[in-house]
């Protein structure tokens, strides 16, 4: 686990990341650190969301990626919090439609149902879901 931080002046450029290994523990240090985070932003009122949204993300890129890191990062963007989560797996994330006995397939629905906007991009060889959360 490897944490970086950046703030401009006045910490309006604020940007958080962490690196996680592939490990289902590191789907609490996300947790920890997208609820820390959020906080010292100023949007506490984020934090049930983002802490959800984490965890459904981080799960999908540990399961998808399980020999590489994932990285996590916690930033502003258009006085919207935004939450990023990036993975080696190529395979880009598809909403499917919700099987109510299966396992899993649901977390994307929870991610949409929980923030403003969402998108998934290529990023390096891998993805990058990036999450804008309401004010």
């Amino acid at each position: 686990m490897t944490i970086n931080g950046t703030a401009g002046h006045g910490g309006s450029a604020f940007s958080r990341e962490i690196k996680l290994d592939p490990d289902p523990a590191s789907v609490r240090k996300a947790r920890d650190f997208v609820r820390t985070n959020l906080c010292e932003l100023g949007f506490p009122g984020s934090v049930d969301n983002g802490v959800l949204i984490a965890s459904e993300l981080v799960t999908n890129a540990v399961r998808e990626a399980p020999d590489t890191p994932c990285l996590v990062a916690v930033r502003v963007g258009a006085g919207h919090p935004v939450i990023e989560v990036h993975d080696c797996s190529p395979e880009p994330l598809e909403m499917r439609a919700p099987d109510v006995v299966a396992e899993r397939g649901r977390g994307l629905h929870i991610v949409d149902a929980l923030c403003a906007d969402w998108e998934c991009v290529r990023s390096g060889g891998g993805k990058a879901v990036i999450v804008v959360l309401p004010r």
